[in-house]
């Protein structure tokens, strides 16, 4: 398909005459074109489509119309229905009434394009500069992130059912790449046992039969493993997806036994299946699907799922619209804290950064709070990890707030006035931090040992002076009662993340891979279309629903 842009023009009379006549009351759509314009243009494009071939549809067009069905949540052909027949679409899309549209498959391949060219974020990135044009958004205003799990598209497998799945996906392929070899090859047993997909019927009950059942599957991908490496087997075989992710299973789930005695050449390697105590891979190295490998197992909280994570940010300013400003969408097992700096880098590629983020814990780290006011000039708002150990938990104890540090010196001096023996650097899940010791010399016989330590000196794990001082000063902020009415803001994510569930399906992905599950999510941002739209025809944001039993509660007693 190649492209010959054209400059997009006024909306026809006709159309404009029709559409004003049937919404006398106006319409969100008629008055985003008044508004804004067409959005798009089709030279912004140009590097997704060829130089020759036969002339493809407007591509303006179709990101409009992409965002649109996104908006609304509609199929591709439903979105297609709706160019032809839908006079408020039509108006935005400056169409003659008598259009007849495209054929629905245009737009998975312009979906395809995007993401091909690496372009997802484009058309919010367009949206947002066309918004700072207009003063609806600007930099260094306040802004919240949360988060949300993210389903993958395909069946959430156990882990017995993802090795039979694996080695049933890498057989299928074989077959197709090289039929008359994999016959030479497979063992007619072979049939019968992954004929059909993986499911707990064909799962044998019993801790002793289902590790023999999992370890003969082992034995069944080993065989075949060996002959994808023999010398004699084609080297092209050892290069197909499939192939290459049954290799990485078979490493993760299952160990062979060397020292196991040999009876003759042709007999089966003795494989085991791994159990807990011998430790798995992290999750973010796990296959989680053979179908998907870049779905993986998470956890948060009690929420537990196999495929990936979204983080949503948007700006949350008194007096302006409250708009989209960012997407994010990770590897399931990435933890909240460890995307904001990807967040801030995309915010300051468009020239948004925040002055105050508004996030929940699991983005505020001590670390972290250092990094986004030093790289970024963002003040990180949000609970701030707590002190759970117990001389804090009990409010009787003596806290790190209770000792003396000369960090010049790295010596810290404690309640009852000794110094500490030892200041040793340490480090803990990639993190600097020290090891204060005190000697038990001091501390055995000291009469505020009860209060200080169970043990018989006191231990103390400090970060770095300043994301220590950072962390004390966060934690005193917190306890401040304007905190709370600051961070009150913040909870207006939640509803974005609820009108992305309940409208689009947010936590559902549509597609296999990263990329494209990061494209629906660039899409989701389509509300953005919505609030524009309420923002210039004057509606007010909603408030938050309470039922009538709490307004009655809630409402001032009458003098």
């Amino acid at each position: 398909m190649s492209l010959h842009p054209i400059v997009s023009g006024e909306v026809p009379a006709s159309t404009a005459t029709v559409a004003r006549a049937a919404f006398p009351r106006g319409n969100p759509y008629l008055l985003l074109r008044d508004r804004l314009g067409t959005i798009f243009t089709d030279a912004q494009f140009a590097p997704l489509f060829a130089h020759c071939g036969q002339p493809a549809e407007c591509p303006w067009r179709l990101a409009l119309v992409t965002l649109l069905q996104f908006a609304e949540n509609l199929s591709d052909r439903r979105a297609a229905d709706a160019v032809r027949s839908r006079i408020d679409w039509k108006y935005l899309l400056g169409l003659e009434l008598t259009d007849p549209g495209f054929d629905a498959s245009v737009l998975s391949e312009f979906r395809g394009r995007l993401v091909a060219g690496e372009a997802e974020e484009h058309l919010l990135d367009t949206l947002l500069t066309l918004c700072r044009d207009l003063k609806l958004v600007s930099a260094r205003g306040r802004q919240r992130t949360d988060s949300t799990h993210v389903l993958g598209a395909v069946r959430s497998l156990n882990r017995l059912e993802c090795v039979t799945e694996t080695l049933r996906a890498a057989l299928n392929a074989l077959a197709t790449a090289a039929p008359e070899w994999l016959r030479r090859q497979a063992d007619p047993a072979w049939v019968e046992r992954y004929r059909r997909r993986a499911g707990d019927g064909d799962v044998p009950q019993g801790e002793a039969k289902r590790r023999a059942h999992a370890e003969q599957i082992g034995r069944d991908g080993h065989q075949l493993l060996a002959a994808i490496m023999a010398p004699d087997a084609p080297i092209w075989l050892r290069q197909i997806p499939a192939v290459e992710l049954l290799r990485q299973a078979w490493l993760q789930n299952f160990s062979i036994i060397d020292d196991a005695p040999a009876v003759g050449p042709e007999v089966a390697p003795l494989v085991r299946w791994r159990t807990d105590h011998e430790g798995f891979p992290p999750s973010l190295l796990m296959a989680g699907s053979p179908y998907d490998p870049e779905v993986h197992y998470a956890k948060k909280g009690t929420t537990t799922w196999i495929g990936y994570k979204v983080h949503l940010t948007e700006a949350c300013d008194e007096g302006g619209p409250h708009l989209i400003m960012h997407v994010e969408t990770t590897p399931a097992p990435v933890v909240d804290r460890h995307a904001l700096n990807t967040i801030y880098e995309g915010l300051k590629a468009k020239g948004l950064l925040p002055d105050t983020h508004l996030v929940d814990a699991g983005y505020v780290a001590a670390d972290q709070l250092v990094a986004s006011r030093r790289n970024y000039g963002v003040t990180l708002l949000g609970p701030a990890p707590q002190n759970y150990q117990w001389q804090t938990q009990s409010g009787e104890g003596f806290t790190l707030q209770d000792f003396i540090f000369d960090w010049d010196r790295q010596v810290a001096i404690c309640p009852a006035g000794h110094e500490s023996r030892s200041w040793r650097p340490d480090y803990w899940q990639g993190r600097t931090a020290f090891k204060v010791r005190f000697s038990t010399t001091h501390c055995r016989p000291c009469p505020l040992k009860a209060q200080c330590t169970r043990s018989d000196r006191r231990l103390l794990t400090l970060r770095p002076q300043e994301e220590h001082e950072t962390l004390a000063a966060a934690r005193e902020r917190e306890a401040q009662p304007a905190f709370k009415q600051d961070y009150q803001q913040g909870a207006g994510i939640e509803g974005t993340i609820s009108a992305g569930v309940r409208v689009l399906h947010l936590r559902r992905s549509r597609y296999i891979g990263l990329a494209k599950t990061h494209l629906q999510h660039v899409l989701t941002a389509a509300m953005n279309l919505i609030r524009i739209a309420a923002w210039h025809g004057g509606t007010p944001l909603a408030r938050t629903r309470q039922s009538a039993f709490t307004r009655l509660m809630m409402a001032p007693i009458p003098a």
